[in-house]
């Protein structure tokens, strides 16, 4: 009988252990995940930021004005435009 109970407890501690170590596995999981998780959300902050910086240019009148000039060929009123043929 008294066989039976230190198996019982030492069952109950095997348990126990087992019960927690499976906590400790899904604490970390999840500790990885936050990490990944903040990785991303920095990266995706820097690239939201670099779009913003981009639209800003973008929308600017300096830019607009070297888009129409280099791209479209257009000149303010009084200029004389020249093509280099190479």
């Amino acid at each position: 009988m008294k066989r039976l109970g230190w198996l019982l407890f030492v069952l109950v501690i095997v348990y126990f252990i087992f019960l927690i170590r499976q906590d400790i596995i899904g604490n970390l999981d999840l500790r990885r995940e936050f990490r990944v998780a903040q990785q991303n959300t920095v990266k995706e902050e820097q690239r939201s930021r670099k779009l913003e910086d981009r639209l800003t240019d973008l929308s600017s009148n300096n830019y607009i004005e070297k888009l129409a000039r280099t791209r479209l060929g257009l000149i303010k009123s009084g200029e004389t435009a020249y093509k280099v043929i190479l």
